[in-house]
């Protein structure tokens, strides 16, 4: 699978900044960018057979209890780490 994939369910909307501050919007603003400027390359998906669900993209994107915020931030840091360059 590859970055562009995860994108458009990562990508911020209104309730993703709701109460932040700056230098946390800017962390979340500088991930996504980088998850776009390696758009075409692909994400290793070694995890999705593994025991460890929380390492799991979508146990992070599909979880309720968690803020959108940190849903979307900790789906691309799992994705960030496991682009293959």
């Amino acid at each position: 699978m590859k970055v562009k994939d995860y994108l458009p369910k990562l990508k911020a909307n209104r309730y993703t900044y709701y109460n932040l501050d700056q230098k946390t919007i800017q962390d979340f603003k500088n991930l996504y960018n980088y998850l776009k400027k390696n758009k075409e390359k692909e994400v290793s998906n070694y995890f999705q057979w593994n025991d460890a669900i929380k390492s799991s993209v979508n146990y992070w994107l599909n979880n309720k209890n968690y803020i959108d915020y940190v849903k979307k931030f900790k789906s691309m840091e799992i994705i960030s780490q496991r682009i293959i360059h």
